[in-house]
């Protein structure tokens, strides 16, 4: 999978580009401000239908004095060419692929499939639940696109059934067609989870102890916060109606309580990720290089997983992790995507000399919200 050639007009500061990329590593340097992150994002919406930063709205992906942005590709994957294109304007987003619009996203989730590690990411172990949340949801996404349509089914019904919450007296009936729902479409969350778990555990602790040669055993485990105790992953994923069972029961104990706070206090909107070295829980006890070196191994096996287990690489957007990680964990990300035998990567960067690669590339300026061949390498 690679993206052959990349169009951009009128994306935030990023006027008119267009780029034919290297099939292999492609750095881009600039300094901060200047459109590389832009770049980036542009990429990821090619893949996501939406941005991976937090706050963006179809209004701020536009050029503020422009009434619309186009982005548009052209991919390679299995031997076949295809074209995406979307279409922003501030009330929503247009989708072409082969030049027909798209009305169904599955239709059009798994074109390109894109992992993506930025700052933000270094500190999901220590930052907040919805980091790590966020983690294992966009690597399901990537396995399985339909997930993304499933969790909006749950955002939705998540959303509806806490307004219903806020406003008393409760209309007990329309409660009750949404506990419905958010029983059927959280256990579809769980099971999703638990699943790519159970396959994304070896994976992990193999990358962990080959790529960072930690005499340290590494582990990931689901925690469903609004339990007294772990869930029965075995149980849960041989027979799908104990998840659906352990919501609706939990839906019932809390009701007192979600009444009197005015939101539902239960659910995978609410669940967290465990690490573990040798036991001992990440944020508590690792230091910050350990905890660096797992985060890292977290996402390098991200892409081995999706390698290993679908045949195909995925492309890698790296945004400016080199000046966040030290020379040892650099390297080794060096080492890593040196040694895989395909896999288009985007890579940004504010000094070049952070970037441990010198063959197999191309080099982009990033100035201005343009961007060039640097004729300096």
């Amino acid at each position: 999978m690679l993206i052959d050639a990349l169009r951009l007009r009128n994306f935030r500061n990023l006027r008119r580009v267009d780029v034919k990329p290297h099939p292999r590593f492609n750095i881009l340097t600039g300094a901060n401000g200047q459109g590389k992150t832009n770049l980036i994002e542009a990429i990821y919406l090619l893949g996501a239908a939406k941005s991976f930063r937090s706050r963006a709205t179809n209004r701020n992906l536009v050029h503020f004095d422009e009434k619309k942005a186009l982005l548009e590709a052209r991919i390679h994957r299995g031997g076949h060419e295809r074209g995406v294109r979307i279409e922003i304007s501030p009330s929503g987003k247009q989708i072409f692929l082969n030049e027909q619009s798209v009305r169904n996203l599955t239709d059009f989730f798994g074109t390109l499939n894109i992992v993506v590690f930025g700052p933000a990411d270094i500190g999901i172990l220590k930052g907040s639940p919805s980091g790590r949340r966020q983690f294992i949801d966009r690597a399901i996404f990537n396995a399985h696109p339909a997930y993304a349509t499933e969790s909006k089914h749950y955002d939705d019904v998540l959303a509806n059934r806490n307004s219903l919450l806020k406003e008393p007296p409760v209309d007990a009936d329309l409660l009750s067609v949404y506990d419905d729902q958010f029983v059927q479409w959280g256990a579809k969350i769980l099971e999703r989870r638990l699943d790519f778990l159970r396959h994304f555990r070896p994976v992990m602790r193999r990358v962990f102890q080959a790529v960072f040669s930690e005499d340290l055993e590494a582990a990931l485990e689901y925690d469903a916060t609004w339990l007294p105790g772990r869930i029965d992953e075995e149980r849960a994923l041989e027979q799908p109606h104990h998840l659906q069972q352990l919501l609706a029961e939990s839906l019932q104990n809390s009701a007192r309580e979600e009444r009197e706070r005015g939101y539902t206090v239960v659910g995978p909107h609410r669940d967290d990720l465990k690490a573990t070295l040798d036991g001992h829980d990440v944020r508590a006890f690792a230091s910050q290089g350990q905890t660096r070196a797992f985060v890292l191994a977290m996402k390098i096996a991200e892409i081995a997983y999706l390698e290993e287990r679908y045949h195909f690489a995925p492309i890698l957007l790296l945004d400016d992790v080199s000046s966040e990680l030290d020379r040892q964990r650099n390297e080794q990300l060096f080492s890593f995507l040196r040694d895989r035998a395909q896999g288009q990567v985007f890579i940004t960067t504010t000094h070049r000399d952070h970037i441990l690669l010198d063959e197999d590339l191309a080099s982009f300026r990033v100035e201005g919200g343009s961007i060039a061949p640097d004729a300096s390498t």
